[in-house]
């Protein structure tokens, strides 16, 4: 199993050769030089100051990014101007601006290599693979994603995702009992709290998105141990259909045991993101699946010390054990080979990456870090798969290590909770999953 500290390992070799190949744009990593870790040491005022154009989703917190940029000012006089799209219509703007030539000089993508296939980087974006100082302080399995066919067009920056099931620590309590050690036990706790007038599982259902989440962590702890790594890769070039996986069958079954024994809320086609926080939070609902995201969303409804006291965590547990995390890159940075101003992009990119400014990354936006030195304050959530992935027990999300993507995927689980359907949910998955990478021309799938 490839996990976060199996890769430290692996990685740490990688870096001694990593100024030996690839495209290297940086004469840092030419000269085989180490990775600057003073931001004062690095910049120098520039004799004709620039701005710098830099395009974010809308749904990132800016504040952080504003700070930074600030102190890139102060010791450069180069500006940068934030532009926010709108997240839903990122990706689809995002390609409109290329294709008429309106290249910003940064911009934040989503995570994973799909993205290259997306923006056509091997024409279009500059290549970070050989850049051995942006890559000595990044944990390797975090490289590892942003990797395809040996090239690296992005390169990530924040805090690292988590997917799992977020429990109220409360209403475990009331029910006596503790997280599951496999998913029998899973099952049992929910018939046990049930019991006690409180629903086990919310499933917000009507926003689509969230359903998804239950298959997302599910695979890392289910599916990924049936089919490996070498299983992975032949999906990425469909030598192995997705309906030929009896473990991915075996989380649809899973999903409908949940539904058919009443263990989700009621009217669960009703079901909101909104009101699964307000459910979790006053104890009237036990467990979630769902992401990192809904941490400050609880934090915002019900304080601090609740999400510090009161809110669990723990993996989707396989059918022998308690399973892994899910866990995902953050975003990732890119350069237009186009960009105006591209060589003051990757001076600001490299100032970023500076130990001064990744603390002060975390100070203003704390979460689970991709920097092996950074400084950070977590939240109890955050910290236990800290732990998991110092233990080994963690995953990438397997969307980020894909290429097609699982296409209609909340339709069609709308669809799923409505007809009970599991053959049919199965196989459309698949041939939807077939249909994107045809649509992309994909090796293996045209």
């Amino acid at each position: 199993m490839k996990t976060v500290s199996m890769l430290l390992v692996v990685s740490l070799a990688l870096l001694g050769l990593a100024g030996c190949g690839g495209n290297n744009n940086n004469s840092n990593a030419a000269n085989g030089n180490t990775a600057n870790t003073d931001a004062t040491a690095t910049n120098t005022k520039a004799k004709d100051p620039v701005t710098l154009s830099f395009v974010i989703p809308n749904t990132v917190d800016t504040a952080p990014f504003t700070q930074l940029f600030g102190e890139f000012e102060k010791q450069t006089g180069n500006k940068v101007e934030l532009q926010a799209l709108p997240g839903g219509e990122f990706d689809n703007m995002m390609k409109t601006r290329f294709s008429t030539g309106d290249f910003p000089d940064l911009f934040l993508m989503q995570p994973g290599t799909k993205q290259y296939v997306k923006l056509r980087a091997d024409e279009m974006l500059r290549e970070w693979s050989g850049d051995a100082d942006v890559w000595a302080r990044i944990i390797p399995s975090m490289k590892d994603a942003q990797t395809l066919d040996g090239k690296i067009y992005g390169v990530p920056y924040g805090a690292t995702g988590m997917y799992g099931v977020f429990y109220n620590k409360d209403v475990f309590a009331k029910a006596g009992v503790e997280p599951p050690k496999n998913y029998a036990d899973l099952i049992a706790i929910a018939k046990k709290i049930k019991a006690t007038g409180v629903t086990p599982f919310y499933e917000g259902v009507k926003d689509g998105w969230p359903a998804q989440i239950f298959y997302l962590t599910g695979w890392v702890s289910n599916v990924d141990p049936a089919i490996g790594d070498e299983g992975v890769a032949k999906l990425q070039t469909n030598e192995l259909k997705m309906n030929k996986i009896p473990a991915l069958k075996d989380l649809f079954v899973k999903q409908k045991e949940l539904i058919d024994l009443g263990l989700y809320q009621d009217n669960v086609l009703a079901g909101t993101f909104d009101e699964m926080q307000t459910m979790l939070g006053e104890g009237k609902a036990a467990m979630v699946f769902n992401l990192d995201g809904i941490i400050p969303q609880l934090e915002k409804k019900f304080g601090k010390e609740f999400v510090n006291d009161k809110l669990g965590f723990f993996p989707f547990p396989s059918d022998t054990d308690q399973g892994v995390a899910l866990v995902t890159p953050p975003n990732q940075l890119m350069i237009p080979t186009q960009a105006k101003h591209a060589d003051a992009a990757v001076e600001l990119v490299k100032f970023m990456l500076t130990k001064e400014m990744t603390d002060m990354y975390y100070a203003a936006a704390p979460g689970i870090p991709i920097f092996e030195d950074a400084k950070v304050e977590l939240v109890p959530v955050q910290q236990t798969v800290k732990d998991l992935i110092e233990a080994g027990k963690s995953k990438i999300n397997i969307q980020n290590r894909l290429t097609p993507v699982f296409a209609d995927f909340q339709k069609l689980l709308q669809i799923f909770f409505i007809n009970g359907d599991v053959d049919k949910a199965y196989n459309d998955f698949a041939a939807n999953y077939e249909k994107d990478g045809k649509s992309k021309l994909l090796e293996g799938f045209k």
